[in-house]
């Protein structure tokens, strides 16, 4: 009799409480230690060297039923964003003009079926791209409910339609060349010139983002020949007639076009704020114009809080033009809110993970054994031994500026002892610190992605897994040039 192992059908939230209870147990078992943490430009960056025991934290019940409450306290930007999004797309579709869009797109590509192969290349090219120059993450959100309806019309499933934009913009963030939130932080504190080794990144970026074209790719193919091997396929039948896809075509109104152009300029307006520095900086280079100075702007990019606020003025200008009553405007709004509320509880579950780990003073511990067991590799095997460090780290921390304050003033001076140099050791840290990112639970972008196409967890993770390990093996061949090269 062939064995066949099967992913246990767990619903995400089952999965998150019991590894809140495993993190839970950790802190009554690992000793608790912390590094020193010194204020650099905002950052509470670790120093190495000062790792020391401290007394005990052990977290009980009490500490257990509080986290998610103190989650909802660390995330409420993100869940905030998140109900905004989900209001204001609701609005849109309101007005009918997202179906009566993606229907044009959809009798498009029937007409002109050579163009329909470019759906799935250029989709993850142009996310991917956002992921690796300027850090796309939570913005790949915005994108799924517009892809998943547009999957479908195509013949494709909504798993396809949420990870063109999530996966996409996941594998640019995680083989990036100028990502300012891995990349630039990491070198910055590796003492690395900004954005250098941007030829050996590129040829990274090329090859993770082709192999992640032909997952899809090869995903589709399948499901075309038979969609009940799709990830949603009960999901998707209520969903395609929910969107009439298969329903007769109707001319796009005068007010559907109106929304969306205006949804398109805010998609624009996003663009032009989320990379502002360096917009103004290539005007100022080309033109001599400082903008920033002339308008008085701040130097950062737009992030969630500005992005919520544009989407906010999308969905009031949408309403306007489309021609909504008060009364439909408050019904959709609201209806498209309370659609999110499960996400945010998720997003605050899962964050009571890496509070319990932080109050029980565990992750600094495990830091610094890792750490110390490095040091004792042959340098190649020494790179891949800190980018495992890095997903473990990936799986408390998320976030890619977070970890690299974090573990870089360590990892850095450590590359010169173990004879690598520190633009290997940034590799180590942005390959090792991004790709698990997609399927684990305690990063709230994920739990929101599979949340929009209602995927299961362990469907996604049994889906998603074996692309991972591909990658993941593709990253380990990645730092094998540079120690051969001196990769400087």
């Amino acid at each position: 009799m062939k064995w066949k192992f099967k992913f246990p059908q767990l619903n995400t939230f089952a999965i998150i409480l019991a590894i809140i209870a495993l993190v839970t147990v950790l802190t009554w078992i690992v000793p608790s230690g912390a590094y020193q943490r010194l204020d650099v430009d905002g950052r509470q960056v670790v120093v190495a060297g000062t790792y020391h025991a401290v007394e005990a934290n052990p977290q009980g019940v009490f500490d257990v039923l509080t986290a998610p409450i103190q989650g909802f306290e660390n995330t409420a930007q993100v869940i905030v964003f998140l109900l905004v999004i989900g209001g204001v797309l609701a609005v849109v579709e309101k007005t009918g003009a997202i179906t009566a869009g993606i229907k044009a797109a959809s009798v498009f590509f029937s007409k002109h079926p050579q163009f329909k192969f470019l759906f799935i290349p250029l989709g993850v090219i142009v996310f991917s791209l956002c992921g690796a120059t300027f850090g796309m993450c939570e913005e790949a959100l915005i994108f799924i409910p517009i892809f998943i309806p547009l999957a479908l019309s195509l013949g494709y499933d909504s798993a396809l339609g949420t990870a063109i934009p999530f996966v996409g913009a996941g594998v640019g963030f995680a083989a990036a060349f100028t990502n300012p939130f891995t990349v630039g932080i990491a070198q910055g504190i590796a003492q690395v010139p900004l954005y250098s080794g941007l030829g050996y990144r590129l040829i990274i970026w090329v090859v993770c983002t082709a192999v992640v074209i032909t997952f899809m790719a090869l995903y589709a193919r399948k499901i075309r020949k038979d969609p009940t091997q799709s990830l949603t396929y009960q999901y998707d039948l209520e969903k395609r007639k929910e969107l009439g896809i298969n329903q007769t075509v109707e001319k796009i109104t005068l007010r559907q076009k109106l929304v969306l152009v205006v949804f398109g300029l805010g998609m624009l307006t996003l663009i032009a704020g989320v990379l502002k520095p360096q917009l103004c900086d290539f005007i100022k280079v080309q033109t001599g114009w400082d903008l920033m100075t002339l308008l008085n702007l701040e130097e950062s990019g737009w992030y969630i809080t500005e992005i919520a606020a544009l989407f906010l003025g999308v969905g009031f200008l949408s309403a306007i033009v489309g021609g909504l009553s008060m009364n439909e405007f408050n019904d959709s709004f609201f209806d498209g809110v309370r659609g999110m509320a499960s996400i945010a509880m998720l997003l605050c579950f899962a964050q009571a993970i890496v509070l319990i780990a932080q109050n029980g003073q565990i992750l600094d511990t495990m830091l610094n054994f890792m750490s110390k067991g490095i040091s004792k590799l042959h340098p190649i095997v020494a790179s891949w031994a800190a980018m495992i460090l890095q997903t473990f780290i990936d799986f408390f921390i998320p976030s890619g500026s977070s970890k690299a304050v974090l573990t870089m003033p360590i990892l850095a001076p450590l590359a010169d002892l173990i004879g690598i140099t520190r633009q290997t050791m940034v590799l180590s840290f942005q390959l090792g610190g991004s790709w698990f990112n997609m399927v684990f639970p305690t990063d709230p972008v994920t739990i929101a992605a599979i949340g929009f196409a209602r995927i299961a967890y362990g469907r996604w993770l049994k889906w998603l897994l074996p692309l991972l390990l591909v990658m993941y093996l593709l990253s380990f061949a990645a730092l094998i040039p540079p120690y051969f090269m001196h990769w400087q």
